[in-house]
């Protein structure tokens, strides 16, 4: 619920931690939307987030090399990486656009 009370302040929640992946480009960006929304979960083992996205533990350090590279040191903040996951969440859970 807390996801859709309001959507102007989830776009801006969007806007303010996600404008960095408009930079990349499809399927690149889900690619790496998956995997910031694994990575809190996993603790930050890369090994982790490689099993459940099914892929090499080296392609996880890879892609958080180059989203080190896109988000800078929003990436290693806290606060940051929660704002972030909310917004990931509430992109994944939105209804697609007709």
């Amino acid at each position: 619920m807390l996801l859709f009370r309001d959507e102007s302040l989830i776009d801006a929640l969007v806007r303010r931690h996600l404008l960095p992946l408009d930079a990349v480009r499809s399927p690149r960006r889900e690619r790496f939307a998956e995997t910031l929304l694994c990575w809190p979960r996993c603790g930050h083992n890369a090994s982790e987030v490689a099993n459940r996205l099914a892929v090499h533990p080296q392609t996880v350090r890879y892609r958080l090399r180059q989203l080190d590279e896109v988000f800078g040191d929003q990436l290693h903040d806290p606060v940051a990486q929660f704002e972030m996951q909310l917004a990931l969440h509430a992109v994944s859970l939105r209804p697609a656009a007709d």
